[in-house]
């Protein structure tokens, strides 16, 4: 699933593509590739934002604008093609026409992308650590006392109503670079160690800059090179457990002993 690193990727795929282009047509387009056209007043322009693991899509005609809160699943994905060819590619979710002949699409098959109008309901995120790291971490130390971080923090790491953007393999990452016990509590791991937050930060812009994650269902939108990230991130590495959610969980494996989940096979 794309992390934080990745939907800022994406979201600046969009910005490059986008930018200086006026739109026509804005498309939903649902099972079998039919597309069904949305009122829209005027022509419009495009532009995107992130929150940890949310894409903010905006469109933007003459007299207003509206948002879409894209969350991008497993698979979720943006392309730029030719207009002409849009229906070449499967599983679409979204498509912006522009004048210039070209289409911006959203796509995504295994549960891929989900989008709504003015975002989510009930959906709970906190700060985006990069963009807004002081609220971030106010937000933590200010509910610190709560029952999320009497779990490990490998665990509470996942929890995007405090760590919003970190995922499977950020999570890894950071705590193998902090060289902590991922099964204590998060509470004591916080409170022991000053820097763990600013790490979470760290990690998400060092993984955005050696151009994210290759994942399995998600393919980075530009031609990039990620020999370094492959050697720089903690994934698929040491040992690995499924911790109580499920996921499965790598981890350094001097830990071992303090594991307090069943090793995975």
């Amino acid at each position: 699933m794309p992390e934080g690193p990745e939907i800022r990727i994406m979201s600046y795929f969009i910005i490059q593509n986008t930018k200086d282009k006026i739109f026509t047509k804005i498309y939903h387009v649902e099972k079998g590739n039919i597309p069904h056209e949305q009122s829209v007043n005027s022509e419009f322009t495009i532009s995107s934002d992130f929150n940890g693991k949310e894409l903010i899509f905006s469109i933007h005609e003459k007299d207003s604008s509206f948002n879409y809160s894209v969350f991008l699943g497993m698979s979720g994905n943006w392309k730029w093609v030719d207009t002409k060819y849009w229906n070449s590619t499967k599983y679409i979710r979204l498509r912006c026409d522009s004048a210039c002949g070209k289409s911006l699409l959203l796509y995504g098959s295994y549960m891929g992308p989900k989008f709504r109008i003015g975002g989510f309901t009930g959906v709970k995120r906190g700060p985006d650590l990069v963009k807004d790291f002081d609220n971030f971490k106010s937000n933590i130390e200010k509910n610190l006392h709560k029952k999320t971080f009497d779990t490990p923090i490998c665990e509470a790491l996942l929890d995007q109503k405090y760590f919003n953007g970190v995922g499977n393999y950020v999570r890894s990452t950071i705590l193998y670079y902090m060289d902590i016990n991922p099964f204590q509590s998060a509470r004591e791991a916080i409170k022991n160690n000053p820097q763990l937050l600013e790490m979470c930060r760290d990690v998400i812009i060092k993984s955005y800059n050696l151009n994210g994650a290759e994942l399995q269902d998600w393919k980075n939108p530009f031609d990039t090179d990620h020999v370094k990230f492959k050697e720089w991130v903690f994934y698929q590495k040491g040992q690995s457990i499924k911790d109580s959610t499920g996921r499965t969980f790598w981890y350094n494996e001097k830990w071992k002993n303090f594991n307090i989940y069943k090793q995975c096979n």
